[in-house]
Parts: C-alpha cells; sequence; structure tokens
C-alpha cells in the first residue's frame, strides 16, 4: 500500500513536469513567432535638408508594426543643429539591435523660408525594402556597422529627404547601392494640439520664432532676400556612390569589407 502511494506521487509529480516542460515549449514558440527574427534587420536611420530650406522637426519616426512599442526614431541632428546637406546621412552611424523593416513614415516639421507646418503618415512600399534587404545581404552591397567586442552588423541606411514645398524622398544605401523607395508630398496645414509645444503650446508665430532662433541672422537675411528659392531639390541627384567609390574600393581591395 505504502508502495503504490509513493508511485501515485511520482507519477503525479511527473504529470506535473510534463505539464510545466509543455506549457514551457509553447511559450518559447509564442516568443518567437511574435519575435519574427526572420523579419528583422539591421539598419540605421537619418534625416536630411538642403541648407537653404531649413526646417524644424517635432517627430520623425517610423512605424514597425502594428504594437505601441513598434516604431524606430530617426536621426535629425544635423537638420536639427542647421547643418544638415542635401543627401548626406549623419556621420555617426550604428545599429545596435534587429528590428522589423519600417511599414509607414510619420513625420511633423515647420519650415523656415515658407513659414508653414507639415504632417502627414506616409506608407513605405514594404516588399520593395525586403528585397532590397535581402539582395543587399546576398549581393555583398549591404554596409557593415560596427559594435563592441568586434562584432559586425550588416544592413542598410535610410536616409528621409525633406525638401522645399512639403515634397518627401527616402533612400536606401548600402554600398555602391542607392535606391528611391518613396517620392511624395506633403500638403501644409494649419498646426493643431502640440505642433506648437515647446514647453508649453504657443501661438504660431512664437512657435517659429522659437525654433529658428538660432539660425544665424546672416542666413536669414539671405534667406529672405529670396536666395535660392526656386531650386527643385527632390529631382537632385545625391552622387552617393560617386562621392563613396574610392572609399569602397580601398576597403575591397583591402578586404575591409566583402
Amino acid at each position: 500500500m505504502l508502495f503504490i502511494t509513493k508511485q501515485m506521487k511520482i507519477n503525479r509529480l511527473n504529470k506535473i513536469y510534463i505539464v510545466l516542460s509543455i506549457t514551457l515549449v509553447v511559450a518559447t514558440i509564442i516568443k518567437i513567432l511574435n519575435y519574427k527574427g526572420w523579419e528583422r534587420f539591421y539598419y540605421f536611420t537619418s534625416i536630411c535638408a538642403p541648407q537653404n530650406y531649413p526646417i524644424a522637426i517635432h517627430d520623425a519616426y517610423f512605424l514597425t508594426g502594428e504594437g505601441e512599442d513598434d516604431f524606430a526614431w530617426i536621426n535629425f541632428e544635423d537638420v536639427k543643429n542647421f547643418t544638415s546637406k542635401w543627401g548626406e546621412e549623419y556621420y555617426s552611424q550604428e545599429a545596435r539591435d534587429r528590428l522589423r523593416l519600417p511599414t509607414k513614415l510619420v513625420l511633423q516639421y515647420a519650415s523656415y523660408r515658407d513659414q508653414k507646418f507639415y504632417s502627414d503618415t506616409l506608407d513605405l512600399p514594404q516588399k520593395k525594402i525586403l528585397n532590397i534587404f535581402k539582395s543587399a545581404l546576398k549581393n555583398k552591397t549591404a554596409i557593415a556597422f560596427s559594435s563592441g567586442g568586434g562584432m559586425v552588423k550588416k544592413g542598410l541606411n535610410f536616409l528621409v529627404g525633406i525638401a522645399n514645398d512639403g515634397n518627401i524622398i527616402v533612400w536606401l544605401r548600402g554600398v555602391f547601392l542607392e535606391k528611391v523607395i518613396f517620392k511624395g508630398k506633403i500638403k501644409p496645414h494649419e498646426p493643431q494640439g502640440d505642433e506648437t509645444y515647446f514647453e508649453k503650446r504657443l501661438p504660431k508665430a512664437a512657435y517659429l520664432k522659437k525654433m529658428f532662433e538660432d539660425l544665424p541672422d546672416s542666413v536669414k537675411t539671405k534667406l529672405n532676400s529670396g536666395f535660392d528659392a526656386k531650386v527643385n531639390y527632390i529631382d537632385s541627384p545625391t552622387y552617393y556612390i560617386e562621392k563613396n567609390r574610392k572609399l569602397w574600393e580601398y576597403q575591397k581591395k583591402n578586404k575591409y569589407i566583402d
């Protein structure tokens, strides 16, 4: 009788272990499916604007899914400092974690030259972006992002170009690789809600004055005189590949890159 009781306890304990094991396996599978590592890639993002069309960015990020945390902030340090040049990426690039690819681009900004506000959520060509990433990794035209510990992470750069009159372009870049994945236009509108928020909500004119107070007076005078007012930047070539060709050839020759 005592033996039977002990055997029943062992069987009950085994069943508990089996249930726990199954629960752990299911939880792991769900975690893997939710993470979707096969849909994640390394990439860096930044924004450029023409020197003669300074803007103040209120919001700039990519949506990468349906969840609250599915987004990727876009670096706009150069634009903020009024040092940005058309077609040029932020100089310091890194890619810490693999992320899902962008599905939408969210932009909210104000323009100094026309004193207007622009805001929109723009759909991006998901299949095209995915194919470019896969092709770049396969054909060794991906960028090598260095990181601590000597680990090399390979991916691509997204560069968002904000031109005059609400014109927007998005490039996807690698080594000997530059593809336009989006080109569109945002219509100006009267600012609403927090679009004029700086420490507190400000009147439109006060917000614009605050956002561009660090723009040098000499630049303001030049722009206010109409300098470079008719240039069509959205169709201007960036010469990205031409500018980097010698560097890449040197790196390939010395096996710094594949």
